[in-house]
């Protein structure tokens, strides 16, 4: 059965129904919900390589890409909520980060900052959606290889019962 989703688009300034979004569901059964955050860019406006290019190089996908997964149960224990970033900086994205004045709060536990995989993020038992969506906005821009729209698109799954 292939996963339908609903897509919102927002803006650096009206963002506020994504962060109802996100605490709605901050809080989930089973895995089985993501948000997932990009910049509104058309298909085709972006150069992003050749197939040889992705199998070979060592940089993430040229769209930067912004994944939210709330806390879940699994065997009995809470996983903690986790962010992860896909982009096409290669080395060192925290570091570019920081050099656009993105601060990752102290109490978030950056897990993995590789070249290709990207960087995840475990959150905290209490954080602030709110942070989170900055976050995504301010680091989607950072990480971002080309210039875009000041839109974004949050893409979530669509289940009968979610």
């Amino acid at each position: 059965m292939a996963i339908r989703f609903q897509t919102l688009v927002f803006t650096e300034q009206e963002f506020g129904h994504i962060v109802d979004l996100l605490r709605d569901k901050q809080q989930m059964e089973t895995l089985n919900y993501w948000v997932n955050i990009e910049p509104d860019v058309e298909e085709g406006e972006v150069h992003t390589g050749s197939l040889f290019w992705k199998m070979f190089s060592s940089r993430g996908p040229m769209v930067p890409k912004f994944t939210w997964v709330p806390s879940y149960m699994n065997k009995q224990q809470k996983v903690q909520a986790e962010i992860g970033i896909t982009h096409p900086v290669g080395e060192r994205a925290i570091k570019r980060l920081l050099e656009f004045q993105i601060e990752i709060p102290s109490n978030w536990y950056v897990q993995q900052d590789h070249p290709k995989r990207g960087i995840v993020i475990s959150l905290p038992e209490e954080y602030e959606a709110e942070e989170v969506v900055l976050l995504a906005i301010r680091a989607l821009r950072a990480l971002s290889p080309f210039d875009f729209s000041k839109e974004y698109r949050a893409s979530t799954p669509l289940f009968k019962n979610a």
